[in-house]
Order: structure tokens, then C-alpha cells, then sequence
């Protein structure tokens, strides 16, 4: 797939509880590597070809609107508002960004890190709906861990939990699904009803899009996207965010 038919969302509207006490910025816009992590994407996105871009602010949101303009220029940014961000989590916010574009997307957590090499081979990849898996564990428990039926699409998200025995008889751990998604026109469409059905419930406007997608992989192929590149990571926490810094040098000699 050419990257220019693409159009990236991110999701960047969450004031990112676990990291709060430390810093007082949306975590999009704390410094690796000399840059912010929005303007990572942002200059990523142009070096490989991607131009159409929709950012889902909230926390924040004009900070982060002032550290992206010099990028306008160059790309074409839309700006979506989910100014719920205490009520509605990162899976409204998904619905907000694919519902605000037409034509194939991929989708970003917004506190992920990756080297280009990453992005470059999964934007040109040839299978229109996908995830990109990295290495991890299975006993991982944090980790969002992908288990594949026979043919190696991804079937169920484990996520903040152990894999069960009849889980493991079902389907292949794969890895953790890193935060990059892709998804064919579509396949958006068909995402995009099911998640205005999912988060209609209250009861579920906080859940993560995990759970959203966990209605959707059992009748739609989505292909697990391996790469076994180590320059990734998603800052969740005060530990990994200096961990984030201490790979900068990774991240940015591989991309």
C-alpha cells in the first residue's frame, strides 16, 4: 500500500493518570530525544509519505495545538475535540478520528515511540487491515497480548490479564500489539458502526479500544504484523518514560 492513501489518526486526548503526578503536560508532548512525542509522529509521518493526519485532542488541547503548527505547512492536520476525556476514553476517541476522514486509516496510540524503519514497513505493507505485534511475554500482564487462530490473523486482545488455559488452546500468542493499527475503508466503516453501537452503552465510554476491537476481530481478518525491531515504547508510567529516554538513542538511529 502507498503510504499517501493513508491517513493517520492519533489519539492524544487523555491527561494520562499514571504519569500525571510527575508532569503536568498531556504526555504527547514530553521531550525524547530532543522533540516532543507529537512532533515525533508528526515528522515521521512526513518522512514517509503520509500527508492527511487527524489528531484527537482534549487534555490540554491548546498546548498541543501551539507545538504542532510549524507541521500545518507540510501536512494536513484536522483537529478533532473529544473535550470528555474524563468520561470517554481512548476507544470514543477512535471512533472520533475514523468517523472524521474517509478511505483506509491508521491508527496511533498517541504515548507510543517507534523507530521509522517501524512505520516505514508497516505503512507499505500489503495487507489492508492489520496490527503491528512486537516481541514480549506472555506473562506479561500489562501488555496487550495478540492470540492468532491458525491462519495468523488476530482473533482476541488479552490485555491487563493473564491468558487463560482455553485461550491458549484456542489460538497462538503472537506478541503485544504495539499501538499502530490499520485499517481498509472498509473495514473502517464496519469499526466505526460497531464502536457508535459499543460506546452507546455508559457503562463503556471509558473502556480502551481493546475492548472494542475484541467485537470486532472474531468476524473480521486482521493480520498480525510482526516486528521484531526493539526501538519502540509506550510511555505509560514515571519508569517509562526514563526508559524512553534512555532508548532515544535507539529509536532515533534506527529511524
Amino acid at each position: 500500500m502507498n503510504p499517501s492513501e493513508l491517513t493517520a489518526v492519533v489519539l492524544i486526548a487523555g491527561c494520562g493518570t499514571r504519569i500525571r503526578d510527575v508532569v503536568a503536560e498531556p504526555k504527547s508532548l514530553l521531550q525524547v530525544g530532543g522533540e516532543t512525542i507529537i512532533n515525533r509522529h508528526l515528522r515521521l509521518f512526513g518522512e514517509v509519505g503520509i500527508r492527511k493526519v487527524i489528531l484527537v485532542v482534549g487534555y490540554k488541547k491548546e498546548l498541543i495545538l501551539r507545538t504542532i503548527e510549524p507541521f500545518r505547512e507540510s501536512l494536513d492536520i484536522t483537529i478533532v475535540a473529544n473535550d470528555d476525556y474524563t468520561t470517554l476514553g481512548n476507544g470514543v476517541s477512535l471512533q472520533m478520528g475514523i468517523e472524521a476522514t474517509d478511505g483506509p486509516v491508521l491508527v496511533f496510540d498517541g504515548d507510543l515511540i517507534y523507530a521509522r524503519d517501524i512505520l516505514e514497513r508497516f505503512a507499505s505493507e500489503a495487507h489492508p487491515t492489520s496490527v503491528v505485534v512486537g516481541k514480549a511475554s506472555i506473562d506479561d500482564i500489562e501488555c496487550t497480548k495478540s492470540m492468532l487462530d491458525a491462519k495468523g490473523f488476530i482473533r482476541l486482545f488479552v490485555d491487563k490479564r493473564a491468558v487463560t488455559e482455553e485461550e491458549l488452546e484456542r489460538f497462538t500468542f503472537a506478541g503485544e500489539a504495539m499501538g499502530i493499527l490499520k485499517f481498509s475503508d472498509a473495514d473502517r466503516l464496519s469499526l466505526l458502526a460497531l464502536c457508535k453501537e459499543f460506546y452507546s452503552v455508559p457503562e463503556r465510554q471509558l473502556l480502551n479500544w481493546e475492548h472494542v476491537l475484541n467485537c470486532f476481530l472474531p468476524k473480521h481478518d486482521v493480520w498480525s504484523h510482526f516486528d521484531d525491531s526493539e526501538a519502540w515504547i509506550e510511555i505509560d508510567t514515571p519508569e517509562d518514560y526514563e526508559d524512553a529516554k534512555e532508548k532515544a538513542g535507539l529509536l532515533n538511529k534506527e529511524g
